[in-house]
């Protein structure tokens, strides 16, 4: 009996370590499967980058960047039509800037689009992210990102929470606020009330990010601690 129990005991981690190991092999498969070494003629609309500027405004020598998706399927053209009528909204207030990137990881293209939007008393940051599957020509929903990554929302709420710890306790040893505001008056100031709320999936060099949306501002001038970069969450 001792010994059916031990060898219970000793299957278990293995049958964990070898999902763990098959999980890590299909992204990894799939992020370099192919087209890596390619330009992807044979799927762009047009002989450019795959994605492009499609056209810009400069405001106070700042400039906006609205992105186009150059690939051949009408499911894209329909994106890029949402893309351009977002940006045209933002655009109206002559104050808001729109910038974006994107990344290629084997059949995923993300595009990540940032709007620094001036429309209200207090500045704010704006993300939209587009995760298409270049085989495929389509958009990738959140589900089948976490499916890809073997993960569920509990998780990403967890790593974003591991994150929002940390600058909690990096702004108290740079005192950069005093001992009466806890964690919870923390998030309060940063107006998250559920870590899995205006997240958008990031796809980068085979590992996954959200762009997290939140206030950065409060009386305590804290806007000067937290960087551009402090918006994008490493999640696995």
């Amino acid at each position: 009996m001792k010994k059916i129990l031990r060898n219970k005991k000793i299957a278990i981690p293995v049958i964990v370590i070898g999902t763990f190991l098959l999980v890590v092999f299909n992204v990894y498969f799939y992020m370099n499967r192919s087209r890596i070494n390619t330009d992807y003629y044979d799927i762009k609309e047009t002989n450019n980058l795959i994605v492009y500027t499609r056209y810009t405004k400069t405001y106070k020598e700042i400039t906006t960047m609205v992105p186009y998706i150059n690939l051949k399927s009408s499911i894209i053209g329909d994106l890029n039509e949402e893309i351009k009528d977002m940006a045209n909204s933002y655009l109206q207030n002559d104050n808001n800037v729109i910038t974006y990137d994107y990344k290629i990881s084997g059949d995923i293209l993300s595009v990540v689009i940032q709007i620094n939007c001036y429309d209200d008393y207090l500045p704010k940051v704006i993300f939209r992210t587009y995760n298409i599957n270049l085989e495929e020509k389509r958009m990738l929903s959140d589900e089948e990102i976490l499916d890809l990554y073997g993960i569920n929302l509990e998780y990403v709420g967890s790593k974003i929470k591991e994150r929002f710890e940390y600058f909690f306790r990096d702004e108290r040893e740079k005192k950069i606020f005093d001992e009466e505001c806890d964690f919870k008056c923390f998030l309060y100031m940063r107006g998250i009330t559920d870590y899995t709320d205006n997240i958008y999936y990031y796809v980068d060099n085979a590992k996954l990010y959200v762009y997290k949306e939140f206030n950065i501002y409060s009386i305590y001038k804290e806007e000067k601690y937290f960087e551009n970069a402090d918006f994008k969450i490493e999640i696995v």
